[in-house]
């Protein structure tokens, strides 16, 4: 399971859990912006964190087991700072023995 989290101003954009293989038929489910035309939405951060946990506590009930966590951030930069990039977490499970 990868997480990416967008960190575009304005709310632009695009936040995503990903299944690799597919889990329940999923392959990728929406999650917030973390941030609006106002800056960070604590709102949208805490509605992020709520569908990471349903998904970690539907993956452990069906048997796996997380045995890795990979963050990961990119910075887009072009002369300087641009402000955008995204956080990126890695999930690695394995079927609990």
């Amino acid at each position: 399971m990868t997480t990416i989290e967008s960190i575009v101003a304005g709310g632009l954009g695009r936040s995503r859990v990903i299944f690799t293989p597919e889990f329940k038929g999923t392959k990728e489910a929406q999650m917030e912006n973390l941030f609006s035309l106002t800056g960070i939405n604590i709102k949208n951060v805490q509605a992020n964190e709520e569908t990471i946990l349903r998904y970690l506590g539907e993956i452990t009930a069906e048997g796996w087991e997380m045995f890795q966590v990979i963050p990961l951030t990119q910075t887009l930069t072009s002369g300087g700072t641009t402000g955008q990039g995204i956080f990126m977490t890695r999930y690695m499970f394995r079927k609990a023995k």
